[in-house]
């Protein structure tokens, strides 16, 4: 078969992890193009890759005719380039979050369906070792009955004055839209749909944005979930922890190791290997198949507009 041709539109931070899970399946794939505003960063990047840099993405649509394309522009622009890309029927791995608001998200859907093209939205923490692990454990009723899912994503965001990031006209709102869009989508994966949700947000710094947020949700089969997110906490803390009738499991991103559980049963915790690459070449993987053999996405348009 011959390898998918892929372009990579937005070269920031995040850019770079796509780049990077794209050229660790080079049986799979090609990077072809990479697209930036700033063209000397497009072409920084290109040149790791050896691929060709772009100013404008429409440009590197008609000229490099990708089989497949990353968003990863700030959400503000997701809208507008995934209607061009849907329109050529090329497939797309865009970003979180999806859009500014569910309004543009719902535009962005309707357009692939009618293209027929594949929509992957990129909840990255889908493809996580670790809570694969842990939705595992669910699934085998070693836990028993869920009844509770705790998560924190909190750390210092030490550009948030000058970021566009806290820009709501370009982020759509701040960390609540950014950062707790994520533990939204674990929580549905570990715990099913979203039956009822209050939330409250606070801002601490000189922005016009929230920049922390805490919500309480309740799935249809009865989970209770606390998501918390901040960029003011001078600790980091990236954790999920999940109690059940029989056991708890824990995940700790600061470690490099998978989820551990303990059950009523036992003394000590027992710790699950962590094994597979990270969880944007897992992405990356997911993707490419899901292009190859036309296959739907595990992360399709549904639960870009259930997030938002």
């Amino acid at each position: 078969m011959n390898k998918l041709r892929i372009g990579v539109i937005g070269a920031g931070g995040i850019g770079d992890a796509h780049l990077r899970a794209y050229a660790a399946w080079p049986q799979l794939c090609e990077i072809v193009a990479v697209v930036d505003v700033d063209l000397a960063i497009a072409q920084a990047k290109a040149s790791r890759y050896h691929a060709t840099a772009f100013g404008d993405y429409r440009l590197m649509l008609e000229q490099c005719s990708p089989d497949a394309v990353s968003i990863c522009t700030p959400p503000k622009w997701h809208l507008p380039i995934a209607l061009d890309v849907a329109e050529r029927g090329i497939a797309c791995l865009c970003e979180k979050p999806p859009a500014r608001t569910l309004a543009e998200t719902e535009a962005i859907v309707a357009a692939f369906e009618r293209s027929g093209a594949i929509l992957q939205f990129a909840f990255c923490h889908r493809f996580h070792e670790p809570v694969r692990q842990v939705k595992e454990l669910i699934g085998a009723g070693k836990l028993g009955k869920i009844v509770q899912i705790y998560n924190r994503f909190g750390f210092r965001f030490e550009r948030a004055a000058t970021s566009w990031f806290t820009d709501p006209d370009i982020a759509g709102g701040g960390v609540l839209i950014d950062t707790l869009v994520h533990s939204i989508d674990i929580f549905r994966m570990l715990a099913g749909e979203i039956e009822r949700i209050d939330a409250v947000v606070s801002t601490t710094l000189p922005i016009s944005v929230e920049d922390t947020a805490s919500i309480q949700v309740t799935s249809h089969s009865g989970v209770i979930g606390s998501l918390n997110c901040s960029w003011v906490t001078p600790v980091s803390e990236a954790e999920i922890r999940v109690w059940g009738t029989e056991g708890e499991a824990i995940i700790d991103y600061t470690t490099n190791g998978g989820a551990r559980y303990r059950l009523s049963s036992d003394s000590e915790w027992t710790a699950l290997p962590a094994m597979a690459p990270d969880r944007f070449v897992l992405q990356a993987a997911h993707f490419l198949n899901c292009v190859r053999y036309r296959q739907s996405p595990l992360v399709g348009a549904a639960d870009g507009l259930a997030a938002m």
